[in-house]
């Protein structure tokens, strides 16, 4: 845990010195946590989100360093996010709901092939 909370700071300094800015308000910001499909803990991070309109933005970080620009929607109160935008051959999507903090539901790892790995995810906000 101490940890997520060192790199969520770093997330938003780095995000500060490229020079990136985000529209719309912001939803929050989380910690993250996927799991396998057998509801193993896989990967531990952060999430910032913000939201304008239908069009969801922000960053993500995992805990192994991994980062990046995150893009989604949100449809019939649910959000779709792609932490992968602009990428064919290598999407991890997210795809659930926002209630009381917490945003969860699934992820999915999509490549030419097709699904290469899924499970769920918990987001909660902090």
């Amino acid at each position: 845990m101490k940890s997520i909370l060192l790199v969520l700071p770093m997330l938003i300094v780095a995000c500060q010195d490229q020079g990136t800015s985000f529209d719309g308000d912001m939803l929050g910001k989380f910690t993250y946590t996927a799991y396998d499909t057998l509801d193993t803990e896989l990967y531990h991070g952060s999430l910032i989100l913000f939201q304008s309109d239908s069009k969801i933005s922000g960053a993500w970080q995992f805990e192994d360093g991994r980062s990046g620009q995150l893009e989604g929607i949100v449809r019939n109160a649910e959000l779709n996010i792609n932490l992968h935008p602009g990428v064919v051959d290598n999407n991890l999507l997210l795809q659930g709901t926002l209630s009381d903090g917490t945003f969860s539901g699934s992820w999915q790892q999509i490549g030419f092939p097709g699904i290469m790995d899924r499970g769920s995810f918990t987001a909660i906000k902090h």
